[in-house]
């Protein structure tokens, strides 16, 4: 048995009803649920140890394969590579306990353009039809129930009415947790944030119940050889020009700016100026001027002085991105250099990985002499909290 865990959050979602009861209070079976789940995760979270690898995907992923005691994971129905209503028809009258969709159901499915993919959630008859589709792999699920032989659309939960058609970057999965049958939603993803929710919406008793969440909190994980994308390739960069001396110290330096601005976004220029000599504050600010770069704080505080004011945006490090990033003091041999550190882009996702690039003087301007691409994951569990 696999898992059924698709990319994306639910694009189109319905749902079925069950023959299942709830325990009388769902909340405190959600929460137990919720906290076996935050067991699991926490006795297969990779350590942030140079030489272990680092958690990718979702964060069931990483005990999915090991089939611990009280969890059951979804299971692949069927699959159609290009969806029809006559491939569809055909295959869930194959089925081991086959089904006629109604024609609701079918209307539903309509829009499928994609592979569609049929599983179930453990411990009901509820089934979901799902497909990804473009560029950000966002999912689209079809929830229904099997009564009968008959395959029916049921009304969507709650928790989802908000969602529908409008979240990517988004895992759901099926499984039964401690017996409780529960969708899961793993918000778990490449971008910058050290945060991450897994909620579990059970379904008994015919219908969605309360869902739960347990809101876990990540220690930074570093790694200048283990990045998200190939970031050189990708942005044509040119060899480095870090002279003679190689370019070790400079990607030591952009590690350690990395480093501090992560853990002090407000506070590391600060420090980092607190290490330097007067003259080495001073050519700084100079190259700040040449440089002549917007403030990242700026930005987030409205833009221009036309702008309308607004509330300024929590000056965090994952508001810090390579089209706005923050500038810093490299001294590296007794050489004072300018440093920007922000997060890679592409188009409006914003990635985990830090872009560093380093500029030196050169007359009354500066030269971009060197770009470092630093790898960031989730590292240790440092918190978890369950509502």
């Amino acid at each position: 048995m696999t898992l059924f865990a698709v990319a994306k959050r639910a694009t189109v979602t319905c749902m079925m009803t069950v023959a299942l009861a709830l325990p009388a209070d769902a909340a405190v079976s959600c929460a137990g649920a919720a906290r076996h789940l935050v067991t699991l995760v926490r006795d297969h979270w990779p350590s942030s140890n140079e030489a272990t690898p680092v958690a990718t995907g979702d964060m069931l992923s990483t005990f999915r394969h090991t089939s611990p005691p009280g969890f059951i994971p979804g299971t692949t129905r069927f699959k159609l590579k290009a969806y029809s209503r006559q491939a569809f028809i055909k295959q869930a009258a194959q089925l081991k306990r086959p089904f006629t969709p109604s024609p609701g159901l079918l209307k539903a499915l309509d829009g499928v353009q994609e592979e569609l993919v049929v599983s179930d959630l453990p411990g009901s008859n509820l089934l979901a039809a799902n497909s990804i589709a473009g560029t950000a792999h966002c999912n689209s699920t079809i929830f229904f129930s099997v009564n009968r032989g008959r395959g029916r659309l049921v009304p969507v939960p709650e928790s989802g009415q908000n969602d529908i058609g409008g979240s990517c970057g988004l895992t759901l999965s099926f499984a039964s947790v401690d017996g409780l049958p529960v969708v899961i939603d793993d918000d778990l993803d490449a971008g910058p944030s050290l945060a991450s929710t897994l909620t579990l919406t059970p379904w008994g008793g015919s219908r969605w119940q309360p869902p739960c969440k347990a809101s876990f909190v990540f220690a930074p994980h570093f790694d200048p050889a283990k990045t998200w994308n190939d970031w050189a390739s990708l942005n044509n960069w040119d060899n480095n020009d870090c002279g003679s001396g190689g370019c070790g110290g400079l990607q030591r330096a952009a590690l350690d700016l990395v480093r501090q601005t992560q853990g002090d976004r407000t506070g590391v220029e600060a420090h980092v100026l607190s290490g330097l000599t007067p003259a080495q504050r001073e050519e700084y600010q100079r190259l700040k001027r040449v440089a002549d770069r917007p403030d990242p704080d700026d930005r987030q505080a409205g833009g221009d002085d036309t702008a309308k004011p607004m509330a300024a945006k929590p000056a965090t490090a994952a508001t810090l991105t390579d089209a706005m990033p923050l500038l810093l003091p490299m001294v590296v041999d007794d050489r004072v250099l300018l440093a920007s550190v922000g997060h890679f882009t592409i188009g409006w996702r914003v990635f985990a990985d830090w872009k560093v690039t380093v500029e030196a003087a050169e007359a009354e301007r500066t030269k971009e002499i060197a770009r470092f691409a630093i790898g960031m994951t989730q590292g240790p569990i440092v918190s978890v909290s369950i509502k």
